[in-house]
């Protein structure tokens, strides 16, 4: 398989981390931190600019300004996330993944961290696959369903980093430095027998503020795997809004 590279970039603008336990509150969370995502995206499309590829990975992601560029996967030389604009207003898809002008998948997000995803904008094309977000313990994990059946899920995202700060990714890191570090997820099959593993990095002090990469099945091709970073990187975004920041003296 050929390495795959992405970068979502978005701000969330409302919504909160108190009372993680409790499933409204949590929701309204994550609402609030996609609907930011389509704002900030809907002010100008992502650019391309690759990076270094590490070479034992299959699937690579980075940052670029205000979307997600996907600058390489399974038969696509470069791609972008773009927002679906006007189709997005008549229940058409929320975004476009597209390669030289041409689309070659669109996202659907029917519901709080969910993205249904189409080979293209028509609502009738083939299925590709859904992603789900949830968040046990205010850890996330996703879910990944392509449209042959197979279901993956990944544990959460530990610290792989030996910070002693928070164990794992989630909406309890209180300051914003206890959010920086290295992260990495198993994915499971059906059986929840491992098979593959996701990581991200986040930290100022690197190519791109969020990056993220690792192994996957040959199942989880390119749009399932771009879906799964969009909602992963929505979730970082809003635990960083959300986390103290010594900088801003917040």
């Amino acid at each position: 398989m050929k390495s795959f590279r992405a970068r979502w970039i978005g701000r969330s603008s409302n919504g909160t981390l108190s009372g993680i336990e409790h499933a409204t509150a949590a929701c309204a969370r994550h609402l609030g931190t996609l609907l930011g995502v389509l704002a900030v995206l809907a002010g100008c499309a992502p650019t391309l600019q690759a990076l270094p590829v590490d070479p034992a990975v299959d699937f690579s992601a980075h940052a670029a300004h205000r979307g997600l560029v996907i600058d390489e996967m399974p038969g696509v030389a470069s791609a972008v996330l773009v927002p679906g604009g006007w189709q997005a207003l008549s229940g058409g898809p929320r975004f476009l993944l597209q390669a030289h002008d041409k689309t070659v998948a669109a996202f659907w997000l029917p519901a709080p961290g969910r993205m249904i995803v189409r080979q293209s904008s028509d609502a009738g094309s083939p299925l590709i696959g859904e992603v789900d977000a949830s968040w046990p313990h205010g850890a996330i994990r996703l879910t990944v369903k392509p449209a042959s059946g197979v279901i993956f899920e990944t544990g959460d995202f530990d610290r792989i980093d030996g910070r002693i700060v928070t164990a794992a990714l989630s909406s309890q890191a209180q300051k914003i430095l206890n959010v920086r570090g290295t992260y990495r997820a198993e994915v499971h099959d059906a059986t929840g027998a491992p098979v593959s593993w996701l990581r991200a990095a986040i930290s100022p002090h690197q190519a791109a503020a969020h990056i993220y990469d690792g192994v996957l099945p040959p199942e989880l091709n390119g749009p399932l795997a771009t879906a799964a970073v969009a909602l992963l990187d929505a979730e970082v975004n809003s635990i960083e809004d959300h986390a103290f920041n010594v900088y801003l003296g917040n």
